[in-house]
Protein backbone atom coordinates (compact mmCIF):
# COMPACT_ATOMS: atom_id res chain seq x y z
CA UNK A 1 0.00 0.00 0.00
CA UNK A 2 2.85 2.35 0.87
CA UNK A 3 4.50 1.64 -2.51
CA UNK A 4 1.21 2.41 -4.33
CA UNK A 5 0.88 5.66 -2.42
CA UNK A 6 4.42 6.64 -3.35
CA UNK A 7 3.81 5.76 -7.00
CA UNK A 8 0.60 7.82 -7.01
CA UNK A 9 2.45 10.78 -5.47
CA UNK A 10 5.12 10.63 -8.19
CA UNK A 11 2.47 10.53 -10.91
CA UNK A 12 0.77 13.57 -9.41
CA UNK A 13 4.14 15.32 -9.15
CA UNK A 14 4.89 14.56 -12.82
CA UNK A 15 1.47 15.87 -13.86
CA UNK A 16 1.99 19.01 -11.78
CA UNK A 17 5.41 19.54 -13.39
CA UNK A 18 3.90 19.13 -16.86
CA UNK A 19 1.10 21.63 -16.13
CA UNK A 20 3.44 24.16 -14.54
CA UNK A 21 6.02 24.02 -17.33
CA UNK A 22 3.30 24.14 -20.00
CA UNK A 23 1.92 27.26 -18.35
CA UNK A 24 5.40 28.76 -18.06
CA UNK A 25 5.98 28.25 -21.78
CA UNK A 26 3.09 30.57 -22.52
CA UNK A 27 4.29 33.27 -20.16
CA UNK A 28 7.98 33.56 -20.97
CA UNK A 29 8.33 37.01 -22.43
CA UNK A 30 11.58 38.98 -22.47
CA UNK A 31 11.14 42.04 -20.20
CA UNK A 32 12.39 45.53 -20.96
CA UNK A 33 14.40 45.49 -17.73
CA UNK A 34 15.93 42.78 -15.56
CA UNK A 35 18.60 42.37 -12.90
CA UNK A 36 21.96 40.58 -13.05
CA UNK A 37 23.14 40.69 -9.46
CA UNK A 38 22.98 44.36 -8.53
CA UNK A 39 23.32 45.45 -12.18
CA UNK A 40 20.07 46.65 -13.78
CA UNK A 41 19.88 45.76 -17.48
CA UNK A 42 17.74 47.78 -19.86
CA UNK A 43 17.00 45.91 -23.10
CA UNK A 44 16.10 48.01 -26.14
CA UNK A 45 13.14 46.93 -28.23
CA UNK A 46 14.92 45.50 -31.29
CA UNK A 47 17.29 43.48 -29.10
CA UNK A 48 14.40 42.34 -26.92
CA UNK A 49 12.68 40.92 -30.00
CA UNK A 50 15.92 39.20 -31.03
CA UNK A 51 16.31 37.59 -27.59
CA UNK A 52 12.65 36.57 -27.65
CA UNK A 53 13.36 34.41 -30.70
CA UNK A 54 15.97 32.52 -28.67
CA UNK A 55 13.51 32.12 -25.80
CA UNK A 56 10.91 30.72 -28.19
CA UNK A 57 13.47 28.31 -29.62
CA UNK A 58 14.46 27.10 -26.15
CA UNK A 59 10.85 26.46 -25.18
CA UNK A 60 9.40 25.14 -28.43
CA UNK A 61 9.99 21.46 -27.53
CA UNK A 62 7.98 20.58 -24.42
CA UNK A 63 9.84 17.29 -23.99
CA UNK A 64 13.32 18.79 -24.22
CA UNK A 65 12.34 21.71 -22.00
CA UNK A 66 11.12 19.32 -19.28
CA UNK A 67 14.34 17.32 -19.49
CA UNK A 68 16.39 20.46 -18.85
CA UNK A 69 14.06 21.51 -16.03
CA UNK A 70 14.61 18.13 -14.37
CA UNK A 71 18.39 18.52 -14.63
CA UNK A 72 18.52 22.10 -13.41
CA UNK A 73 16.39 21.34 -10.35
CA UNK A 74 18.74 18.47 -9.49
CA UNK A 75 21.93 20.48 -9.85
CA UNK A 76 20.93 24.11 -9.18
CA UNK A 77 20.88 23.75 -5.36
CA UNK A 78 24.56 22.79 -5.51
CA UNK A 79 25.47 25.55 -7.98
CA UNK A 80 23.53 28.10 -5.91
CA UNK A 81 25.45 27.10 -2.79
CA UNK A 82 28.92 27.15 -4.37
CA UNK A 83 28.31 30.35 -6.34
CA UNK A 84 26.59 32.01 -3.39
CA UNK A 85 29.58 31.38 -1.12
CA UNK A 86 31.82 32.97 -3.78
CA UNK A 87 29.61 36.03 -4.30
CA UNK A 88 28.53 35.15 -7.85
CA UNK A 89 25.13 36.60 -8.91
CA UNK A 90 22.43 33.94 -8.68
CA UNK A 91 21.34 34.43 -12.32
CA UNK A 92 24.69 33.14 -13.59
CA UNK A 93 23.66 29.59 -12.67
CA UNK A 94 21.69 29.55 -15.95
CA UNK A 95 25.01 29.76 -17.81
CA UNK A 96 25.53 26.06 -17.00
CA UNK A 97 22.46 25.19 -19.10
CA UNK A 98 23.79 27.28 -21.96
CA UNK A 99 27.24 25.72 -21.74
CA UNK A 100 26.47 22.01 -21.32
CA UNK A 101 22.69 21.50 -20.96
CA UNK A 102 23.83 20.24 -17.51
CA UNK A 103 25.19 17.03 -19.06
CA UNK A 104 28.09 16.02 -16.82
CA UNK A 105 30.25 14.51 -19.58
CA UNK A 106 29.37 16.96 -22.37
CA UNK A 107 32.33 17.54 -24.72
CA UNK A 108 32.53 20.49 -27.13
CA UNK A 109 34.25 20.57 -30.52
CA UNK A 110 37.03 22.56 -28.82
CA UNK A 111 37.54 19.77 -26.24
CA UNK A 112 35.90 21.71 -23.43
CA UNK A 113 34.41 19.22 -20.98
CA UNK A 114 31.83 18.92 -18.23
CA UNK A 115 29.10 20.95 -16.57
CA UNK A 116 30.95 24.27 -16.99
CA UNK A 117 32.86 23.35 -20.17
CA UNK A 118 36.43 23.77 -19.00
CA UNK A 119 39.41 22.87 -21.16
CA UNK A 120 41.89 20.83 -19.14
CA UNK A 121 44.41 23.70 -19.02
CA UNK A 122 41.84 26.13 -17.59
CA UNK A 123 40.43 23.49 -15.25
CA UNK A 124 43.82 23.02 -13.63
CA UNK A 125 44.22 26.79 -13.36
CA UNK A 126 41.09 26.97 -11.18
CA UNK A 127 42.18 24.05 -9.03
CA UNK A 128 40.41 21.08 -10.62
CA UNK A 129 42.06 17.71 -10.89
CA UNK A 130 42.11 16.30 -14.43
CA UNK A 131 43.93 13.04 -15.07
CA UNK A 132 43.22 9.44 -16.05
CA UNK A 133 41.68 8.65 -12.65
CA UNK A 134 39.70 11.78 -11.85
CA UNK A 135 38.14 14.54 -13.93
CA UNK A 136 36.57 17.10 -11.62
CA UNK A 137 35.03 18.92 -14.58
CA UNK A 138 32.36 16.16 -14.37
CA UNK A 139 31.80 16.77 -10.64
CA UNK A 140 29.08 19.42 -10.17
CA UNK A 141 30.47 20.51 -6.78
CA UNK A 142 34.09 20.87 -7.89
CA UNK A 143 33.22 22.30 -11.31
CA UNK A 144 30.91 24.93 -9.77
CA UNK A 145 33.66 25.97 -7.38
CA UNK A 146 35.96 26.28 -10.39
CA UNK A 147 33.45 28.28 -12.43
CA UNK A 148 32.97 30.67 -9.50
CA UNK A 149 36.72 31.21 -9.25
CA UNK A 150 36.98 31.69 -13.03
CA UNK A 151 34.10 34.18 -13.16
CA UNK A 152 35.44 36.13 -10.19
CA UNK A 153 38.84 36.39 -11.85
CA UNK A 154 37.19 37.94 -14.92
CA UNK A 155 35.10 40.30 -12.84
CA UNK A 156 38.15 41.48 -10.92
CA UNK A 157 39.52 42.97 -14.14
CA UNK A 158 36.33 43.74 -16.09
CA UNK A 159 34.29 45.07 -13.13
CA UNK A 160 30.99 44.19 -14.77
CA UNK A 161 29.11 40.86 -14.60
CA UNK A 162 27.84 41.16 -18.18
CA UNK A 163 31.41 41.47 -19.43
CA UNK A 164 32.48 38.63 -17.11
CA UNK A 165 29.83 36.34 -18.62
CA UNK A 166 31.01 37.34 -22.09
CA UNK A 167 34.62 36.60 -21.14
CA UNK A 168 33.54 33.07 -20.17
CA UNK A 169 33.10 32.52 -23.91
CA UNK A 170 35.65 34.89 -25.49
CA UNK A 171 38.37 34.91 -22.86
CA UNK A 172 39.37 38.10 -21.09
CA UNK A 173 41.46 39.31 -24.02
CA UNK A 174 38.66 38.72 -26.50
CA UNK A 175 36.18 40.57 -24.28
CA UNK A 176 38.25 43.75 -24.18
CA UNK A 177 37.13 44.98 -27.61
CA UNK A 178 33.49 44.89 -26.46
CA UNK A 179 34.12 46.70 -23.16
CA UNK A 180 32.73 50.22 -22.76
CA UNK A 181 34.75 51.91 -20.02
CA UNK A 182 31.67 53.81 -18.85
CA UNK A 183 30.10 50.50 -17.82
CA UNK A 184 32.86 49.54 -15.37
CA UNK A 185 31.39 49.40 -11.84
CA UNK A 186 28.09 50.66 -13.32
CA UNK A 187 24.71 50.01 -11.70
CA UNK A 188 22.79 50.25 -14.99
CA UNK A 189 23.63 49.00 -18.46
CA UNK A 190 21.86 48.89 -21.83
CA UNK A 191 21.66 45.68 -23.83
CA UNK A 192 21.54 46.58 -27.54
CA UNK A 193 22.72 45.48 -30.99
CA UNK A 194 26.37 45.99 -29.98
CA UNK A 195 26.07 43.53 -27.10
CA UNK A 196 27.91 40.26 -27.72
CA UNK A 197 25.69 37.41 -28.97
CA UNK A 198 26.74 35.14 -26.10
CA UNK A 199 25.31 37.58 -23.55
CA UNK A 200 22.00 37.80 -25.45
CA UNK A 201 21.80 34.01 -25.52
CA UNK A 202 22.53 33.96 -21.78
CA UNK A 203 19.64 36.37 -21.12
CA UNK A 204 17.38 34.11 -23.19
CA UNK A 205 18.25 31.18 -20.94
CA UNK A 206 17.45 33.22 -17.82
CA UNK A 207 14.04 34.20 -19.22
CA UNK A 208 13.23 30.72 -20.55
CA UNK A 209 14.03 28.73 -17.43
CA UNK A 210 13.46 31.06 -14.46
CA UNK A 211 9.72 30.19 -14.11
CA UNK A 212 10.59 26.51 -13.66
CA UNK A 213 13.25 26.93 -10.92
CA UNK A 214 12.39 24.97 -7.79
CA UNK A 215 9.97 22.47 -9.35
CA UNK A 216 10.23 18.89 -8.06
CA UNK A 217 12.03 16.30 -10.17
CA UNK A 218 9.58 14.34 -12.30
CA UNK A 219 11.04 11.05 -10.98
CA UNK A 220 11.14 12.22 -7.37
CA UNK A 221 14.96 12.28 -7.23
CA UNK A 222 17.14 14.67 -5.26
CA UNK A 223 20.92 14.65 -4.79
CA UNK A 224 22.49 14.04 -1.41
CA UNK A 225 26.21 14.49 -0.90
CA UNK A 226 28.96 12.78 1.11
CA UNK A 227 32.54 13.98 1.35
CA UNK A 228 34.24 11.39 3.56
CA UNK A 229 34.47 8.53 1.04
CA UNK A 230 38.23 8.62 0.41
CA UNK A 231 39.64 5.16 -0.30
CA UNK A 232 36.24 3.65 -1.11
CA UNK A 233 34.97 2.35 -4.44
CA UNK A 234 31.60 3.37 -5.86
CA UNK A 235 30.44 -0.22 -5.39
CA UNK A 236 31.27 -0.04 -1.69
CA UNK A 237 29.60 3.37 -1.34
CA UNK A 238 26.48 2.06 -3.10
CA UNK A 239 26.19 -0.78 -0.57
CA UNK A 240 26.73 1.54 2.38
CA UNK A 241 24.21 4.10 1.12
CA UNK A 242 21.70 1.48 -0.06
CA UNK A 243 21.50 2.85 -3.62
CA UNK A 244 21.77 1.21 -7.02
CA UNK A 245 25.41 1.17 -8.11
CA UNK A 246 24.57 2.05 -11.74
CA UNK A 247 22.58 5.08 -10.58
CA UNK A 248 25.48 6.09 -8.34
CA UNK A 249 27.91 5.86 -11.29
CA UNK A 250 25.53 7.92 -13.44
CA UNK A 251 25.92 10.90 -11.09
CA UNK A 252 29.62 10.39 -10.38
CA UNK A 253 31.24 10.05 -13.80
CA UNK A 254 34.08 12.25 -12.54
CA UNK A 255 35.61 9.13 -10.91
CA UNK A 256 36.95 7.45 -14.04
CA UNK A 257 38.76 4.52 -12.39
CA UNK A 258 39.77 3.18 -9.00
CA UNK A 259 38.64 4.31 -5.57
CA UNK A 260 37.78 7.83 -4.44
CA UNK A 261 41.21 9.49 -3.86
CA UNK A 262 42.33 10.65 -0.42
CA UNK A 263 44.32 13.73 -1.48
CA UNK A 264 41.35 15.98 -0.65
CA UNK A 265 37.62 15.81 0.10
CA UNK A 266 35.70 14.86 -3.06
CA UNK A 267 31.93 15.25 -3.12
CA UNK A 268 30.19 11.99 -4.04
CA UNK A 269 26.58 12.54 -5.11
CA UNK A 270 23.98 10.11 -3.81
CA UNK A 271 20.66 9.97 -5.70
CA UNK A 272 17.76 9.80 -3.20
CA UNK A 273 14.04 9.28 -3.66
CA UNK A 274 11.39 11.45 -2.03
CA UNK A 275 11.35 14.98 -0.65
CA UNK A 276 14.76 16.42 0.23
CA UNK A 277 15.15 17.69 3.80
CA UNK A 278 15.57 21.44 4.03
CA UNK A 279 19.17 22.55 3.62
CA UNK A 280 20.22 18.92 3.26
CA UNK A 281 23.11 19.74 0.97
CA UNK A 282 24.27 22.67 3.07
CA UNK A 283 24.24 20.46 6.21
CA UNK A 284 26.28 17.79 4.44
CA UNK A 285 28.64 20.50 3.28
CA UNK A 286 29.26 21.52 6.89
CA UNK A 287 30.52 17.98 7.61
CA UNK A 288 33.26 18.14 4.98
CA UNK A 289 36.68 16.97 6.03
CA UNK A 290 38.96 19.80 6.99
CA UNK A 291 41.94 19.90 4.65
CA UNK A 292 44.98 21.82 5.81
CA UNK A 293 46.01 24.71 3.61
CA UNK A 294 48.67 23.51 1.14
CA UNK A 295 52.06 25.16 1.26
CA UNK A 296 52.16 28.17 -1.04
CA UNK A 297 54.00 27.44 -4.26
CA UNK A 298 56.71 29.75 -5.47
CA UNK A 299 56.39 30.37 -9.20
CA UNK A 300 59.17 31.57 -11.52
CA UNK A 301 57.61 35.07 -11.63
CA UNK A 302 58.47 35.48 -7.94
CA UNK A 303 62.09 34.41 -8.44
CA UNK A 304 62.92 36.74 -11.31
CA UNK A 305 62.82 40.46 -10.42
CA UNK A 306 61.13 42.84 -12.82
CA UNK A 307 58.58 40.37 -14.19
CA UNK A 308 55.06 41.59 -13.49
CA UNK A 309 51.57 41.02 -14.87
CA UNK A 310 51.99 44.12 -17.00
CA UNK A 311 54.82 42.73 -19.09
CA UNK A 312 53.61 39.16 -19.54
CA UNK A 313 53.26 38.12 -23.16
CA UNK A 314 49.88 37.26 -24.56
CA UNK A 315 49.21 33.54 -24.60
CA UNK A 316 47.68 32.45 -27.89
CA UNK A 317 46.46 29.08 -29.18
CA UNK A 318 48.72 27.38 -31.74
CA UNK A 319 47.47 24.09 -33.15
CA UNK A 320 44.84 24.27 -30.41
CA UNK A 321 47.53 24.40 -27.68
CA UNK A 322 48.38 27.51 -25.60
CA UNK A 323 51.71 28.95 -26.71
CA UNK A 324 53.92 31.97 -26.09
CA UNK A 325 56.21 33.93 -28.43
CA UNK A 326 59.90 34.15 -27.58
CA UNK A 327 61.43 37.63 -27.69
CA UNK A 328 65.04 38.48 -28.49
CA UNK A 329 66.21 38.57 -24.87
CA UNK A 330 64.21 35.55 -23.70
CA UNK A 331 65.56 32.35 -22.24
CA UNK A 332 63.83 29.33 -20.73
CA UNK A 333 63.63 31.07 -17.35
CA UNK A 334 61.89 34.21 -18.58
CA UNK A 335 59.49 32.32 -20.86
CA UNK A 336 58.45 29.84 -18.17
CA UNK A 337 58.07 32.73 -15.75
CA UNK A 338 55.71 34.60 -18.10
CA UNK A 339 53.75 31.41 -18.66
CA UNK A 340 53.53 30.70 -14.94
CA UNK A 341 54.98 27.18 -15.14
CA UNK A 342 58.23 25.60 -13.99
CA UNK A 343 61.28 25.47 -16.25
CA UNK A 344 61.25 21.66 -16.04
CA UNK A 345 57.67 21.53 -17.28
CA UNK A 346 58.38 24.11 -20.01
CA UNK A 347 61.26 22.03 -21.38
CA UNK A 348 59.15 18.88 -21.25
CA UNK A 349 56.26 20.49 -23.14
CA UNK A 350 58.66 21.60 -25.89
CA UNK A 351 60.84 18.46 -26.06
CA UNK A 352 63.90 20.48 -25.01
CA UNK A 353 67.02 19.11 -23.39
CA UNK A 354 68.88 20.86 -20.58
CA UNK A 355 71.32 22.48 -23.03
CA UNK A 356 68.79 23.55 -25.67
CA UNK A 357 68.47 27.31 -26.14
CA UNK A 358 65.47 29.48 -26.94
CA UNK A 359 65.16 30.65 -30.56
CA UNK A 360 63.88 34.25 -30.82
CA UNK A 361 60.57 34.81 -32.65
CA UNK A 362 59.59 31.15 -32.30
CA UNK A 363 56.46 29.96 -30.54
CA UNK A 364 56.80 27.67 -27.54
CA UNK A 365 54.05 25.58 -26.00
CA UNK A 366 53.02 26.01 -22.38
CA UNK A 367 50.86 22.90 -22.33
CA UNK A 368 51.50 19.34 -23.43
CA UNK A 369 51.60 18.79 -27.19
CA UNK A 370 49.32 16.27 -28.86
CA UNK A 371 49.84 12.70 -29.98
CA UNK A 372 48.99 13.42 -33.60
CA UNK A 373 48.76 16.35 -36.01
CA UNK A 374 45.70 17.69 -37.81
CA UNK A 375 47.16 16.84 -41.23
CA UNK A 376 47.88 13.50 -42.85
CA UNK A 377 51.40 13.99 -44.22
CA UNK A 378 54.33 16.39 -44.26
CA UNK A 379 57.23 16.44 -46.75
CA UNK A 380 60.53 17.25 -45.03
CA UNK A 381 62.28 20.30 -46.46
CA UNK A 382 66.01 20.84 -46.73
CA UNK A 383 67.69 21.62 -43.40
CA UNK A 384 64.47 20.75 -41.52
CA UNK A 385 64.70 18.49 -38.50
CA UNK A 386 62.18 16.37 -36.65
CA UNK A 387 61.96 18.75 -33.66
CA UNK A 388 61.07 21.74 -35.88
CA UNK A 389 58.28 19.74 -37.50
CA UNK A 390 56.98 18.60 -34.12
CA UNK A 391 56.82 22.24 -33.00
CA UNK A 392 55.20 23.36 -36.26
CA UNK A 393 52.29 20.94 -35.91
CA UNK A 394 52.04 20.70 -32.11
CA UNK A 395 52.82 16.96 -32.00
CA UNK A 396 55.10 15.43 -29.38
CA UNK A 397 58.56 14.65 -30.76
CA UNK A 398 58.63 11.05 -29.52
CA UNK A 399 55.16 10.45 -30.93
CA UNK A 400 56.13 11.88 -34.32
CA UNK A 401 59.15 9.60 -34.44
CA UNK A 402 57.06 6.62 -33.35
CA UNK A 403 54.44 7.25 -36.05
CA UNK A 404 57.23 7.09 -38.64
CA UNK A 405 59.03 4.10 -37.12
CA UNK A 406 62.20 6.06 -36.48
CA UNK A 407 64.23 7.40 -33.57
CA UNK A 408 64.24 11.06 -32.57
CA UNK A 409 68.00 11.13 -33.25
CA UNK A 410 67.70 9.68 -36.76
CA UNK A 411 68.79 11.99 -39.55
CA UNK A 412 65.87 13.35 -41.55
CA UNK A 413 66.46 13.23 -45.29
CA UNK A 414 64.95 16.03 -47.40
CA UNK A 415 61.82 14.93 -49.24
CA UNK A 416 60.86 12.19 -46.79
CA UNK A 417 57.08 11.84 -46.40
CA UNK A 418 56.26 11.89 -42.71
CA UNK A 419 53.03 10.37 -41.40
CA UNK A 420 51.44 12.92 -39.05
CA UNK A 421 48.08 11.62 -37.81
CA UNK A 422 48.52 7.87 -38.24
CA UNK A 423 51.36 5.38 -37.83
CA UNK A 424 53.06 4.25 -41.03
CA UNK A 425 52.15 0.59 -41.52
CA UNK A 426 55.06 -1.82 -41.12
CA UNK A 427 54.58 -3.09 -44.67
CA UNK A 428 54.49 0.45 -46.12
CA UNK A 429 57.95 1.50 -47.43
CA UNK A 430 59.36 4.92 -46.63
CA UNK A 431 58.25 7.37 -49.34
CA UNK A 432 60.37 10.23 -50.69
CA UNK A 433 59.66 13.16 -52.97
CA UNK A 434 62.22 14.78 -55.17
CA UNK A 435 62.54 18.38 -54.09
CA UNK A 436 63.16 20.99 -56.75
CA UNK A 437 66.54 22.61 -56.30
CA UNK A 438 66.43 26.16 -54.98
CA UNK A 439 67.20 28.74 -57.65
CA UNK A 440 69.86 31.15 -56.45
CA UNK A 441 70.60 34.40 -58.20
CA UNK A 442 74.15 35.41 -57.29
CA UNK A 443 74.96 39.06 -56.66
CA UNK A 444 76.27 40.88 -59.72
CA UNK A 445 78.41 43.99 -59.46
CA UNK A 446 77.72 46.78 -61.91
CA UNK A 447 81.04 48.26 -63.05
CA UNK A 448 81.27 52.03 -63.30
CA UNK A 449 84.88 52.23 -64.48
CA UNK A 450 87.48 50.11 -66.28
CA UNK A 451 88.08 46.68 -64.81
CA UNK A 452 90.74 43.99 -64.91
CA UNK A 453 90.80 40.34 -63.94
CA UNK A 454 92.68 39.03 -60.92
CA UNK A 455 92.27 35.30 -60.20
CA UNK A 456 89.03 35.24 -62.21
CA UNK A 457 87.45 37.88 -59.97
CA UNK A 458 86.10 41.10 -61.40
CA UNK A 459 87.75 44.07 -59.74
CA UNK A 460 86.88 47.68 -60.47
CA UNK A 461 89.39 50.47 -60.45
CA UNK A 462 86.64 52.78 -59.28
CA UNK A 463 83.70 52.43 -56.94
CA UNK A 464 80.86 49.93 -57.42
CA UNK A 465 77.19 50.60 -57.33
CA UNK A 466 75.38 48.76 -54.52
CA UNK A 467 75.37 45.03 -55.37
CA UNK A 468 72.05 43.39 -56.01
CA UNK A 469 71.09 41.42 -52.90
CA UNK A 470 71.02 37.69 -53.15
CA UNK A 471 67.58 36.47 -54.07
CA UNK A 472 66.61 32.96 -53.10
CA UNK A 473 63.51 31.52 -54.62
CA UNK A 474 61.85 29.19 -52.14
CA UNK A 475 61.72 25.58 -53.17
CA UNK A 476 58.35 24.28 -54.15
CA UNK A 477 57.31 20.96 -52.68
CA UNK A 478 55.29 18.95 -55.21
CA UNK A 479 51.91 17.51 -54.34
CA UNK A 480 52.14 14.41 -52.21
CA UNK A 481 51.45 11.32 -54.26
CA UNK A 482 50.64 9.09 -51.30
CA UNK A 483 46.97 9.26 -50.19
CA UNK A 484 46.19 12.69 -48.78
CA UNK A 485 44.28 12.71 -45.49
CA UNK A 486 41.97 15.67 -44.90
CA UNK A 487 42.23 17.75 -41.76
CA UNK A 488 39.63 17.09 -39.09
CA UNK A 489 37.76 20.25 -40.08
CA UNK A 490 37.64 19.19 -43.74
CA UNK A 491 36.44 15.72 -42.81
CA UNK A 492 33.62 17.08 -40.65
CA UNK A 493 32.37 19.31 -43.48
CA UNK A 494 31.92 16.27 -45.72
CA UNK A 495 30.09 14.11 -43.17
CA UNK A 496 26.32 13.83 -43.58
CA UNK A 497 25.59 10.78 -41.45
CA UNK A 498 27.15 10.07 -38.04
CA UNK A 499 26.96 6.65 -36.41
CA UNK A 500 26.47 6.94 -32.64
CA UNK A 501 29.36 5.44 -30.66
CA UNK A 502 29.47 4.32 -27.04
CA UNK A 503 29.55 7.26 -24.61
CA UNK A 504 28.23 9.81 -27.12
CA UNK A 505 25.19 11.98 -26.50
CA UNK A 506 23.18 14.02 -28.96
CA UNK A 507 24.67 17.12 -27.31
CA UNK A 508 28.26 15.97 -27.90
CA UNK A 509 27.39 15.11 -31.52
CA UNK A 510 25.88 18.59 -32.04
CA UNK A 511 29.07 20.16 -30.66
CA UNK A 512 31.29 17.96 -32.85
CA UNK A 513 29.59 19.08 -36.06
CA UNK A 514 28.83 22.63 -34.82
CA UNK A 515 25.08 22.40 -35.32
CA UNK A 516 22.25 23.24 -32.94
CA UNK A 517 20.80 20.46 -30.81
CA UNK A 518 17.26 21.27 -31.91
CA UNK A 519 18.38 20.96 -35.56
CA UNK A 520 19.52 17.39 -34.94
CA UNK A 521 16.18 16.67 -33.25
CA UNK A 522 14.30 18.09 -36.23
CA UNK A 523 16.40 16.52 -39.00
CA UNK A 524 16.16 13.08 -37.41
CA UNK A 525 12.57 13.41 -36.12
CA UNK A 526 13.70 12.54 -32.60
CA UNK A 527 11.26 13.13 -29.71
CA UNK A 528 14.04 14.09 -27.27
CA UNK A 529 17.87 14.09 -26.97
CA UNK A 530 17.92 10.76 -25.13
CA UNK A 531 16.17 8.89 -27.97
CA UNK A 532 19.40 7.64 -29.55
CA UNK A 533 21.28 4.36 -29.23
CA UNK A 534 24.72 2.98 -30.05
CA UNK A 535 25.01 2.21 -33.77
CA UNK A 536 22.18 4.54 -34.77
CA UNK A 537 22.76 6.70 -37.85
CA UNK A 538 22.20 10.40 -37.18
CA UNK A 539 21.90 12.99 -39.97
CA UNK A 540 24.26 15.83 -39.06
CA UNK A 541 23.77 18.02 -42.11
CA UNK A 542 20.61 19.91 -43.04
CA UNK A 543 18.41 18.13 -45.61
CA UNK A 544 18.75 19.75 -49.01
CA UNK A 545 15.12 20.90 -48.82
CA UNK A 546 15.93 22.95 -45.73
CA UNK A 547 19.38 24.08 -46.92
CA UNK A 548 17.97 25.40 -50.21
CA UNK A 549 14.94 27.10 -48.64
CA UNK A 550 14.62 30.70 -49.82
CA UNK A 551 17.18 30.29 -52.62
CA UNK A 552 16.38 30.95 -56.26
CA UNK A 553 16.76 27.65 -58.14
CA UNK A 554 17.24 27.61 -61.92
CA UNK A 555 18.11 24.95 -64.49
CA UNK A 556 21.51 24.40 -66.07
CA UNK A 557 22.01 22.25 -69.17
CA UNK A 558 25.23 20.23 -69.12
CA UNK A 559 27.62 21.20 -71.93
CA UNK A 560 30.35 19.00 -73.49
CA UNK A 561 33.35 18.68 -71.16
CA UNK A 562 31.57 20.05 -68.08
CA UNK A 563 32.05 18.36 -64.71
CA UNK A 564 30.14 18.57 -61.44
CA UNK A 565 33.04 20.54 -60.00
CA UNK A 566 33.08 23.06 -62.88
CA UNK A 567 29.32 23.60 -62.58
CA UNK A 568 29.55 24.05 -58.80
CA UNK A 569 32.24 26.73 -59.27
CA UNK A 570 30.19 28.49 -61.94
CA UNK A 571 27.22 28.95 -59.60
CA UNK A 572 29.08 29.47 -56.34
CA UNK A 573 27.98 26.12 -54.91
CA UNK A 574 29.78 23.21 -53.31
CA UNK A 575 30.03 19.87 -55.09
CA UNK A 576 27.88 18.36 -52.32
CA UNK A 577 25.17 20.98 -52.89
CA UNK A 578 24.97 20.19 -56.61
CA UNK A 579 24.84 16.46 -55.95
CA UNK A 580 22.28 16.70 -53.12
CA UNK A 581 20.03 19.13 -55.00
CA UNK A 582 19.92 16.79 -58.00
CA UNK A 583 20.04 13.45 -56.20
CA UNK A 584 23.27 12.48 -57.97
CA UNK A 585 24.90 9.28 -56.75
CA UNK A 586 28.07 9.70 -58.81
CA UNK A 587 30.01 12.26 -60.83
CA UNK A 588 29.00 11.04 -64.30
CA UNK A 589 27.05 13.62 -66.33
CA UNK A 590 25.40 13.43 -69.75
CA UNK A 591 25.55 16.23 -72.32
CA UNK A 592 22.16 17.91 -72.39
CA UNK A 593 21.26 16.79 -68.86
CA UNK A 594 19.37 19.45 -66.85
CA UNK A 595 20.63 20.18 -63.36
CA UNK A 596 19.13 22.33 -60.63
CA UNK A 597 21.48 25.09 -59.47
CA UNK A 598 21.31 28.20 -57.31
CA UNK A 599 20.98 31.56 -59.05
CA UNK A 600 22.61 33.95 -56.61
Amino acid sequence: MKRLATSFKLQVTSLLLFLLTTTSLLAQTVPNEMMLGDLRLTINESTRRQIQKDVDRLTQSQTYFNILVDRMNLYFPIIEREHGEAGIPDEIKFLAIQESALISDAVSSANAVGFWQFKDFTAREVGLRVDRNVDERLNIVSASKGSAKYLNSHNYFLKNWVYSVMAYNTGRGGAQKYVDQSNLNAKRMTINSKTHWYVKKFIAHIVAFTPAVGLPNSEGIWLDEITDAGGKSLEQIAREQNVDVEELKKYNKWLKRGDVPKDKAYAVLIPRQGTPPKKAIAQNNARRSKISEPQKKIYPTELKPGLTEANKSTIIPLNGIPSILARDADDVHTLSARAGISEKRFRKYNDMGAADKIIPNEFYYIKKKKGKAKIGFHVAKRNENLWEISQQYGIRLAKLAQRNRMSIIDALKPGRVLWMDKTRPSDEPIAYHELSKPVITKPVAKVTASTHNVDDAVISDESFEEPIEEEIIEEEVPDIIVPVVDTKEERLKKVKIHTVAAGESLWSISQLYEVELDELLRWNELPDPDAISIGQNIQVKAPIEEASEGKNIISHTVQPGETVYAISRKYGMTVDEVMDLNGLLGFDLNVGQDLKVYNE
